[in-house]
Formats: C-alpha cells, sequence, structure tokens
C-alpha cells in the first residue's frame, strides 16, 4: 500500500562528479493549495526552493500511484514556478517502468507539452531499472556548471578579472609549413625501441581473471626444456633414491674432492700453529688491549659523573666551598676534623660555617612562632586547670567508652546496627 508524505524533513546527500563535491537535497511533498495553508513541512521545502542556488528537479508520478492525476501534478508545477527563477529546472517522468510515455493517453500527452513550449527539459526514467538516472544526474550538473558560469561573468567583478588573462595564438604567416621539431636523437631512440615487442602477462592479472581459481604454477619456473616441466619423477627406482643420483657426475666430483684433500693433508695445510704469533702481531695486540683498559676507563669515570645529579654552584659558593674544603695550617681551623685511614680529611664531624647563607628574617621568625606555641598549655588542659579534676574527667571518659567499645562502635557516630 502506498503512502505518501514519508519525507517529513530535509535529507542532504553528497555525491562526486568530475572531481567535484555535490549536495543532494530531498525536499518533502508539497500539495496544490495556497500559501497560507501550507505547513510547516511544506514551507521547508519552499524555503529551500527559494533561497538555495541550486538546479531543481521537478519528479512526476505517471502511474498516478501516489492518488494525483498529472494535471494536479502540472498544476501545482505552475503554482510553485515562481520559486524557480534564474535557476536550471529538470521534470523527470519517474514510473516508466509500470507507465511508459508512449503508452500514455493522447490528452495526458497534450498536457506534457507544456513544458516542451516553455523549453524546459523533460527526462523519463525510473528508479527500479534504474533508467534515465544517471542521465538526469549529468545533466542537472552540466546544467547547473554553465549557470554558475554564466551568473559570475556577468559580475562586476569579471571585466577586472579577464583583463588579465591573455591566450597567445599563433597565426599562419605565408605558405611556409613550421612542423613540430623533434630531436634526431629523441627519433633513433624511438626506432630503437621494441615497440612491438609481445607483452609478458602477470601473475596479478592471471589472478584478476580466474578469480577463486587462481593457483600458481611454480613448475612454469622449472630450468628445464618445457617437455620436461610436468614430469612425473618418482622417488624410489629399484630399490634407490633417486635424490642421490640427480646428478650424473657426482661420483666423478666427489673422488676429485678427495684427491685434493689428501694433497693438502700431505703438503701439511693443516699442520699450521695458529698460536704462533710475529713480533708486528704481538705489538698489535698489546695496543689493543691497552685501548681496551682506556676504554673501560673512561666507562666508569663517566659513570661516576652521571651519579653526581646536582646543579652547577655559582662562583660566589664554589668560593666558599673551596675555602672550607681545604686543610689550613693554623691548628684552631682543623679541629673536630677526623683522619680517614688514607690519609683524607673527613669533613662530616668538622664544625664550620654552613656555605649557604641564612635568611635571617626567616630564621628570626621561626624563633618567635617557636617560643610562642611553647607557652601555650595543651588544650585538654586549658578547660581544667586542677590537675585532680582533670584525673577523674579522663576516667569518666573511658567509662563512656565501654559501651561503644562492646558493640565495636567506631564512634558516636557510628550509627550501624550488626544482626
Amino acid at each position: 500500500q502506498t503512502y505518501a508524505f514519508t519525507t517529513k524533513s530535509l535529507f542532504v546527500g553528497h555525491m562526486d562528479y568530475k572531481y567535484l563535491r555535490w549536495q543532494v537535497i530531498d525536499t518533502p511533498g508539497i500539495l496544490d493549495h495556497s500559501l497560507e495553508e501550507r505547513n510547516t513541512i511544506e514551507m521547508q521545502a519552499i524555503t529551500a526552493l527559494a533561497h538555495i542556488r541550486a538546479a531543481v528537479l521537478y519528479v512526476m508520478d505517471l502511474s498516478e500511484q501516489c492518488n494525483h492525476s498529472i494535471e494536479e501534478q502540472i498544476a501545482l508545477f505552475s503554482n510553485i514556478k515562481p520559486l524557480f527563477t534564474n535557476k536550471p529546472i529538470i521534470v523527470c517522468l519517474n514510473k516508466i517502468d509500470i507507465v511508459a510515455v508512449d503508452d500514455l493517453p493522447e490528452e495526458k500527452k497534450k498536457l506534457l507539452d507544456v513544458f516542451n513550449e516553455d523549453g524546459i527539459t523533460v527526462i523519463p526514467m525510473s528508479n527500479v531499472t534504474e533508467e534515465g538516472v544517471m542521465a538526469a544526474r549529468t545533466d542537472a550538473c552540466e546544467r547547473l556548471l554553465a549557470h554558475r558560469v554564466e551568473v559570475k561573468m556577468k559580475s562586476k567583478k569579471m571585466g577586472d578579472i579577464v583583463n588579465r588573462l591573455h591566450v597567445a595564438v599563433p597565426k599562419a604567416r605565408g605558405d611556409k609549413e613550421r612542423p613540430a621539431f623533434i630531436p634526431e636523437g629523441a627519433v633513433k631512440k624511438g626506432k630503437g625501441m621494441d615497440i612491438d615487442k609481445p607483452y609478458k602477462k602477470l601473475q596479478k592479472e592471471y589472478e584478476k581473471e580466474l578469480g577463486d581459481d587462481y593457483r600458481f604454477d611454480d613448475k612454469k619456473l622449472y630450468v628445464v626444456p618445457d617437455t620436461e616441466k610436468y614430469d612425473i619423477i618418482p622417488e624410489l627406482i629399484n630399490g634407490k633414491n633417486i635424490a642421490d643420483f640427480i646428478d650424473p657426475e657426482i661420483l666423478e666430483k666427489l673422488d676429485a674432492l678427495e684427491r685434493e684433500e689428501e694433497l693438502r693433508e700431505g703438503a701439511g695445510v693443516y699442520d699450521e700453529d695458529i698460536d704462533d704469533m710475529d713480533s708486528e702481531e704481538e705489538e698489535t695486540q698489546k695496543l689493543a688491549e691497552e685501548i681496551r683498559k682506556k676504554k673501560k676507563i673512561r666507562l666508569q669515570e663517566n659513570r661516576e659523573k652521571k651519579r653526581r645529579n646536582y646543579a652547577t654552584l655559582p662562583r660566589k659558593a664554589s668560593l666558599r666551598l673551596n675555602k672550607f674544603g681545604k686543610p689550613h695550617k693554623k691548628d684552631d681551623d682543623i679541629e673536630g676534623m677526623e683522619f680517614n685511614i688514607d690519609g683524607d680529611i673527613d669533613m662530616m664531624d668538622a664544625r664550620a660555617r654552613s656555605v649557604i647563607r641564612k635568611n635571617r628574617k626567616r630564621k628570626a621568625s621561626e624563633q618567635a612562632s617557636k617560643h610562642e606555641s611553647t607557652s601555650r598549655p595543651p588544650r585538654d588542659q586549658s578547660g581544667i586547670p586542677d590537675p585532680q579534676k582533670r584525673v577523674k574527667v579522663r576516667k569518666l571518659a573511658k567509662v563512656s567508652q565501654r559501651k561503644m567499645n562492646m558493640y565495636g562502635k567506631a564512634g558516636e557516630a557510628d550509627s550501624n546496627d550488626f544482626v
């Protein structure tokens, strides 16, 4: 059962044509009545037709299965025709798979002549058989492109832009022929190319042709005559393995190899002592060992440097550090310093001034806050100055805590009841 007005809003789609992105809008259906009587859904279509610069495709139902006759559809087109001003218009006669244009009565054919009189393009089409669909798309896109170019050419700015463009077209002078110049080297190179060389078909082309039936034939790559490529080779014959006798000269090659090995042993090739080295080789080996040792030392030094994760000290701090780090001649300066086994001074116990300069204001504020905090009594003692009463209050607090401890309460606010 057919049901009209299934499109209740603007549906927007996209397509590609001539490497351009096109936008297609499917508008809701419109009934033939006055503008004041139209609802919100119909006004969406009217607004889109009036304000969007586009090519308009007016789709008609030739089969009249939409419960509207061809006369009513043409009357609706005449009603909304003012919305199509300055826009390319194409009338699509849909559902020709049910009723073709030639099968219509003569009366209805004459009604369609209205479009030809106004110079409107009429394209029969069918969405079922897809006949005329691509023709409607191509015609709409081409007419819209031409319309856009025409509008731009009529604009005021186009005159300034056209003046900048110039295409030089050569004109013939006299009867002298001026053919294209081709260097002789290019002509010789073209003649030397194997233009008529037979094309070798690739495996991927065979795969495209055969599809799922494609199987790679590795026997084609055998380096044997074509008549022997597909011969069946048995594994055993007369109780012997064929693979052992695949080379007809294998025994002769084995005898030659054994004779060569005997000559090598007789000449003492394998009797040489590998450990014997001359003086140059010994010096080279010693030098290599020294280089390896130095590399190890350098690696250890670099690792020690990486472990010192402290920032570079400024010059004043480094001077103070050097001042206190060096031993002095006076006995008073080395009091409290200890010497370890290696004879180095242990600075851990040295009583010296701090290298970092302290902030005096901050130190004074810290001392003041420290004195103030020590002069205040604790909060549990400030409320009850009498020490005997304080002891009694502690006992009463413990007694009141027994009930909560008995029920496993976390505190006075614990309201959990365990069953």
